[in-house]
């Protein structure tokens, strides 16, 4: 059956953390014009011009760290599925598609965006070690992503403790950040070394403010 407006809008997708994903406002804002030239093929209004298969297929989004992100694989197929559809009704290129007024697209909600940075001056927070992800090599050395994981989670709980002023609860002082070893991997996928430590330098140096203040 083809696809409806209403499959567009009611589309899910799984985040993940501690691993690349999809950035969520990147994949919307396409699930956003590919409702719109759904509503239009159904005689509804139309807003813009109608997204094509080929403009679907050639889509590139920005890889999460730091923040939540929507599973590549599952993103991926369902855009499989939407190019089939799109190129069923004849919308397979730019070429095809009926000329349609320009409208000015909607500008992002930066100032929610830049809210991120400013908090993060003030300090690490549990939040942002929950939300850490790095990238993953494939033909090059990594660092064994579930010893990366577990240890995570040790500097989580220590970020809250100390944050709540329980220092005799952490698990992590800052000499452990720097002298944590992982290991390494080489017939499977792995995060990659030089993101992990830097980031375990912001932590350690985190810590170490913890500890003389």
């Amino acid at each position: 059956m083809p696809l409806t407006p209403a499959d567009i809008r009611n589309k899910k997708f799984q985040t993940v953390r501690l691993r690349p994903g999809y950035n969520e406002e990147d994949v919307d804002a396409l699930l956003d014009r590919i409702e719109a030239t759904l509503v239009a093929l159904e005689g509804g209004p139309r807003r813009g011009e109608l997204v094509t298969a080929e403009e679907v297929r050639n889509s590139r989004f920005r890889t999460t760290r730091l923040s939540p992100g929507y599973r590549e694989d599952q993103v991926d197929d369902f855009l499989d599925i939407v190019i089939a559809d799109l190129a069923g009704r004849g919308l397979g290129r730019a070429s095809e598609a009926p000329p349609l007024p320009e409208r000015p697209a909607p500008s992002p909600p930066e100032p929610a965006r830049a809210a991120g940075p400013a908090r993060r001056r003030q300090g690490m927070t549990p939040q942002d070690v929950r939300d850490q992800r790095f990238a993953t090599t494939r033909l090059t050395t990594g660092y064994n992503e579930q010893e990366v994981d577990e240890f995570l989670d040790r500097a989580e709980f220590t970020l809250d403790m100390l944050l709540r002023g329980r220092r005799d609860r952490r698990c992590l002082t800052s000499s452990d950040v720097e002298r944590v070893q992982f290991s390494t991997t080489r017939a499977r996928p792995g995060y990659d070394p030089s993101q992990v430590d830097h980031f375990l330098d912001l932590l350690a140096e985190e810590l170490r403010g913890h500890e003389q203040s």
